[in-house]
């Protein structure tokens, strides 16, 4: 950053000039998670469509999506550290607007699997690029609001999908749930193309150089390509992260696509059901999306305040000044879970486990907030990768909880799942927050560097 003249530094820009990145990235970022559960409301229209009885088969469309969201950052991260984050977000959204027109058109399960992964792929630009955008852009003391907006798609995007997702399918079909996300990308890739400046301060510093992309290091082209796999494997600090990640989303993406279970209109599986109809089970996602708004409020108003306070208190900058408001997301997230299960095995109102997903819905957002701010904060210029990591876990357990979540439902009902999943979370997921290497021993996030620079760690170096 210090090489590049003032004003071409992302850091200098003017406020408005960095909020219109802002939320150009937001809108790519919440887009993506959107048409994650458009389908999944859907669903029952495209199993009779193409006449799919097997219960894993028909979760499979959502399932492969979001697989897709997770395997894209593998290769976008290195790509924007070396071409820029502008060109990937432009040319991937770009493709997943056209990918979702041949969803929209395609006459079989097969191909609408295939072309769901296809538009994941493509898709996870905005959801995996866009805390590194925001690294570029502001400082760290500055960063924590931004990433609080930022966040808030990747995780309200599946509410607002199903919310909405139900009346389109019940007035249009499931088919126009494919044309309405294409044509909402293709306006966010002219817009993107039009107002999304460049961030990225060794691509910007390359180019004024006169060279196409930003150095790839001693390792080469390939070595670029595995950073987000080794730190996955090698930084202890991301494999801690990404692991309590996957838990928390494909817990999430477990309670996005089994809502129809509870609120739809005809009972499955012997399960009780509220039995909304006319596309108003889609109303139900209002239970998460309100924790997530709430937990965006939360963030914007105290992240920034509290790290600024703890810094100036130690004397320092520290990653882990992020960290307080993940200790309460922990706790509240299976407070949510607990709440939710039993009190619609309990068949109460159906506000009382609305508030029990809101709750729980609050919590995770915190903790996903808190989790990108800090590995941010900790690789610097490779955050992209270190996101990377994190969301390829992230995915490949919201995926994998799509596809077993209605029959974990059928085979315990909505109480007792929500204590074995309350149980996981409390005893497998959640890092300690005294012992957690992650969160106190500082020593190991100070070996990190050695993964991404050091000689001597030739094998994981940049």
């Amino acid at each position: 950053m210090a090489e590049l003249p003032a004003e071409l530094n992302p850091q200098n820009w003017s406020k408005s000039r960095k909020w219109v990145n802002v939320v150009l990235i937001a809108v790519q970022g919440t887009l993506s998670p959107i048409s994650s559960t458009l389908l999944a409301v859907g669903q029952f229209q495209v199993d009779e469509s193409f006449r799919v009885t097997d219960s894993y088969i028909s979760a499979l469309p959502v399932a492969m999506y979001v697989l897709g969201l997770g395997i894209g950052p593998l290769y976008l991260a290195p790509l924007s550290e070396m071409y820029g984050r502008r060109m990937v977000y432009i040319v991937n959204f770009g493709i997943f607007a056209l990918l979702n027109v041949g969803c929209a058109l395609v006459q079989n399960d097969a191909g609408l699997i295939v072309l769901r992964l296809l538009a994941g792929l493509t898709g996870s630009a905005g959801p995996s690029l866009g805390g590194g955008t925001i690294g570029d852009m502001f400082k760290r003391e500055e960063r924590g609001g931004a990433q609080a907006a930022y966040g808030f798609g990747p995780t309200f995007g599946p509410a607002i999908g199903g919310l909405i997702g139900g009346y389109i399918a019940d007035r249009a079909g499931w088919r126009w749930l494919m044309w309405v996300t294409a044509i909402a990308a293709a306006v966010t890739t002219l817009a993107s193309a039009l107002l999304l400046r460049e961030t990225y301060a060794p691509y910007l510093l390359a180019r004024l150089h006169g060279k196409r992309s930003a150095p790839t290091s001693t390792g080469g082209f390939l070595h670029a390509f595995t950073r987000p796999l080794r730190m996955l494997l090698f930084a202890p600090i991301s494999t801690a992260m990404s692991f309590y990640m996957a838990l928390i989303y494909g817990i999430l993406y477990l309670h996005l696509v089994t809502i129809p279970l509870l609120f739809g209109p005809m009972p499955l599986y012997g399960l009780f059901t509220y039995g909304w109809q006319g596309g108003n089970e889609g109303l139900a996602y209002l239970g998460a999306g309100t924790g997530c708004l709430l937990s965006l409020v939360c963030c914007v108003l105290t992240l920034n305040r509290s790290y600024r306070y703890l810094c100036k208190k130690y004397g320092e900058q520290k990653p882990e000044y992020r960290m307080p408001f993940m200790q309460l997301g922990m706790l509240l997230t299976p407070g949510g879970l607990l709440m939710y299960g039993w009190t619609a095995h309990a068949q109460l109102p159906f506000i009382v486990p609305l508030i029990g997903a809101g709750l729980f819905a609050f919590g995770m957002l915190i903790t996903y907030i808190c989790i990108q701010t800090y590995l941010v904060d900790a690789f610097g210029e490779y955050a992209a990768s270190a996101l990377a990591a994190t969301i390829v876990l992230r995915s490949i357990g919201g995926a994998l909880l799509s596809i077993f979540g209605a029959n974990l439902y059928k085979n315990l009902g909505y109480g007792w799942c929500g204590f074995e999943l309350t149980r996981v979370h409390l005893y497998r997921g959640a890092p300690d927050p005294d012992r957690s290497l992650v969160l106190r021993r500082t020593s190991a996030r100070k070996a990190v560097p050695l993964l991404i620079s050091s000689p001597y760690v030739y094998t994981l170096g940049k």
